[in-house]
């Protein structure tokens, strides 16, 4: 299944399970002054449920090392896995690209 293709201003939807969700979920954090899981979800239009699911997951099964101080989370480290300029073209839609 293919994602959904929104406007330029709004991000790539991804169908669920699929592991770009939680690489853009990842990039949205990374990217935001104080990501707060509203900012977050406006990010991303991923539901708040989920958004903190996939935030969980990429701490049990990426090692990604995320802090959440009050309201505002933050990537501490991206862990062995996962790089964070890969999870920004998933936000960005950039992985769908044809290849040149």
């Amino acid at each position: 299944m293919h994602p959904k293709k929104l406007p330029m201003n709004e991000v790539c939807q991804y169908p669920k399970g699929d592991l770009r969700r939680m690489l853009s979920v990842l990039a949205a954090i990374g990217s935001l002054q104080d990501a707060t899981l509203v900012k977050i979800v406006a990010k991303t239009k991923v539901d708040k449920k989920t958004v903190t699911n996939l935030i969980e997951q990429a701490r049990e099964q990426a090692g990604v090392r995320i802090v959440k101080t009050g309201p505002v989370y933050v990537i501490e480290d991206w862990g062995p896995v996962i790089k964070k300029a890969g999870a920004k073209m998933c936000l960005a839609d950039a992985l769908n690209a044809p290849a040149k």
